[in-house]
Order: structure tokens, then sequence, then C-alpha cells
């Protein structure tokens, strides 16, 4: 069984020990709390009139659902989100200079299973590097509410170390982006998927509360736990790659993956997001 391991400070080998397939729980991240309080403002404005945690219930379903997208856009846009979560990434020891990210997300996760299958709100069971295909790749989780069993979100240790017969090896990027830009339509899973049924028993929820973060692997499987709390979850998520651990080699293992590409240019340096594909081209 993978452990998950909760600490107050992160060890100096957080990463080798992603890497082989841990789950890090870091608690009480002093930098955590005025990246929060920024992003609070936005989702108060965002829900206004109503307090945010009561939104879905105050607005009803429809209204609250309108809201997500254009919330979620202006979240990923705002220059102050990607400098507090600077100061977030900077406490672990990685130098803004060398490490790359892709865009930081906010996730609203709402109750009842009609607005969860929304695109890009809950996902299956997955794993980043199947599409990805970036060994190298850390994802940070940092829950804004309360998080419970009922609304948090699951992995699947026993698959670190077991392969999962997936799809990844027809799932193409580009051909998704050419669809969603063709009238909307689609036809490709935003994300690779297991090719079966997994076993429910082998899922194991992890609860992380406000101020605490969450870090592990892009290659561990993990799930949204579909939201039958009542109340919606509000979490960001932002996935991390260092220079030096792409030029060592350094990373978890491939058991399974089988994506055609490897997209480097979803990853930007932190300093002034240059893309980490050409900075690779430049080292050529």
């Amino acid at each position: 069984m993978i452990p998950v391991s909760v600490v107050r400070e992160p060890p100096a080998d957080w990463r080798d020990q992603l890497f082989a397939g841990a789950l890090l729980v870091v608690t009480n991240v002093a930098a955590i709390a005025p990246f929060r309080a920024h992003a609070e403002g936005l989702l108060a404005a965002a829900f206004a009139p109503a307090a945010t945690p009561e939104a879905q219930r105050a607005l009803g379903d429809a209204a609250f659902g309108e809201r997500i997208a254009p919330l979620r856009d202006g979240f990923r846009r705002d220059p102050r989100v990607r400098e507090l979560l600077g100061r977030v990434v900077a406490v672990f020891g990685l130098d803004a200079a060398t490490t790359y990210w892709d865009p930081p997300r906010l996730r609203v996760l709402p109750a009842g299973a009609d607005l969860q299958d929304h695109d890009d709100i809950a996902l299956e069971a997955h794993r980043d590097t199947w599409s990805s295909n970036v060994y190298a790749q850390v994802n940070w989780w940092i829950p804004l509410h309360a998080v419970t069993a009922e609304r948090a979100i699951a992995f699947y240790p026993r698959h670190w170390s077991a392969p999962v017969a997936n799809t990844s090896g027809a799932w193409d990027i580009e051909v998704l982006r050419a669809e969603r830009a063709s009238a909307g339509a689609t036809t490709m899973p935003l994300v690779p998927t297991p090719s079966a049924p997994l076993d429910p028993a082998d899922a194991v929820v992890v609860v992380v509360q406000p101020g605490d973060l969450l870090l592990f692997s892009g290659a561990h499987l993990h799930a949204t736990v579909a939201n039958t709390s009542g109340t919606p979850r509000y979490s960001v998520e932002v996935r991390t790659v260092t220079l030096d651990d792409v030029h060592s080699g350094r990373g978890a293992p491939n058991i399974d993956g089988a994506a055609p590409h490897v997209p480097w240019e979803w990853f930007r340096r932190i300093s002034d997001r240059t893309p980490l594909r050409d900075t690779l081209a430049g080292n050529r």
C-alpha cells in the first residue's frame, strides 16, 4: 500500500518520495493563506449576491452552473493568482527560473450528478501522464473550503506498480483540440481513460483541509470523488516540472502510458512564461 505521509515541513527528498509513489500532505503551509484569501475574493465576486458556501442552493443549479466557466477562465488568467501561487511553490525550494508549470486551475465540483457531467469538472480515474507523457510532473492540490470524503479526491495505490489497460495510445491532444474547435464537437475524452472498469475497493479517498497541500506524482492513478455531500467542492491545482529533473531523467516510472506526443509546451517557466519546449530546443 502506498503511504499517505502527513508532515508539517516538506522533507528534503520530497520529489524523490513522490516519484516513488508517495502521497504527501503538508499541513498549515503559511504561504497558502494569502493565496486562499485572493481566491476566496474571486469566488465571492463570481457568486454574488449569494455567499460562496451556499451559492448552489441560493442560486439554483442552472444559474450556479452558468457561473463556473467564467469564474474558472478568469482565475486562469489572473496574474495575482500566479504570483501568490508562485510563493507557495517557492516554499518547497523550487527556483522560478528553472521550474515550469501549466496554468493554475480552479475546480468547482457542484453537488448533484447533473452538473458534475459537465466538461472539465469531474474526471474519472486517470494518470495525468497518460496525456502529458511527462514523468517528472508533480501535481499540487489545494482545497479552498473544507473537504469531506463525499467530495474529495481518490487514488488507486495498488496501480502505482500494476498496469491499467487504457486509451492513451489512441488519445491525441491535437485531434482533441481540432474536434473542440469544430462547432464544439468532440468524440475524444478530455483525458485518456481505463479500458475496463476498476475495482472500487482499490480506491483510497484522501481528505485534505484548507491550509494544507496535497502533493503527488502525475503518474498516480486518481479520480474525482462524485460529490454526494450536498455542498460544492472548491479546489485549486497546478502541475510543475523542474528542468533539472527533465535533464537528469528523474521522475516516476512509466508502466502503462502510450500517448503519441510529449507536449512540453503545456509547461511554462514561472519567472517569465517561456515554454519548456523552447528551453529544451535551445539546449540541443
